[in-house]
């Protein structure tokens, strides 16, 4: 039995899915979006998130990584929203390639974050993580995937803070995660007001 998420109630760890992706990923020549989303099987929505906020905070030194995984979050939270039940994209960003060297190393660092995030994960207050609640945590990804996709480097990142803890409360069920993925999105958004105020100022005064 699975949640409208495509989410088991007992699912596997979550660093395993990511192991079994990178190994996966190390027998590929080119990687691209198309590869990726290919290589988060059916685990649905929420790991798809996931793989890819873990990925933009992990290897965002390289120029536009934000934009490339950003859109495919933007895309997914938005079909969430929709209530689709499987992720749709068009080829022009499932052909967008990336380095694999810095991929499989993003995903070597992304594994070790998660495992030790895992050691605080259990189901607790699952009933955040009920069906029912399944498009509400899909409009709280989409305003923060957007804050991603958008081409400011570094503050890119603490949204995607944001949807790993979602996506990990999704996937584990821990209403706490959750919370605190709702919390960082609502601190990013006071964020991004600030830097707005700010650089409207800037230019009103140059």
């Amino acid at each position: 039995m699975k949640t409208a998420d495509g989410v088991p109630p007992n699912p596997e760890r979550v660093s395993d899915l990511l192991r079994q992706m990178r190994d996966t990923a190390a027998r590929e020549d080119v990687i691209t979006v198309g590869n990726i989303l290919q290589l988060c099987g059916v685990r649905g929505f929420a790991f798809l998130l996931l793989a890819l906020a873990l990925l933009n905070i992990v290897i965002f030194m390289v120029p536009f990584i934000s934009i490339l995984f950003g859109l495919p979050m933007v895309i997914l939270s938005a079909q969430l929203v929709l209530g689709l039940r499987a992720p749709i994209f068009p080829d022009a960003i499932r052909h967008r390639t990336i380095k694999r060297e810095p991929f499989i190393a993003g995903i070597d660092r992304a594994i070790r974050a998660v495992e030790a995030l895992e050691r605080f994960i259990k189901p607790r207050f699952t009933f955040i993580s009920d069906p029912k609640f399944t498009r509400i945590h899909g409009l709280a990804a989409l305003i923060m995937s957007i804050m991603v996709a958008l081409p400011i480097p570094v503050v890119n990142v603490p949204p995607s803070i944001g949807l790993v803890m979602l996506a990990l409360g999704i996937l584990t069920r821990d209403g706490i995660f959750i919370l605190i993925g709702y919390a960082i999105g609502v601190w990013c958004l006071w964020l991004f007001k600030s830097l707005g105020h700010i650089a409207h100022t800037v230019a009103k005064n140059a």
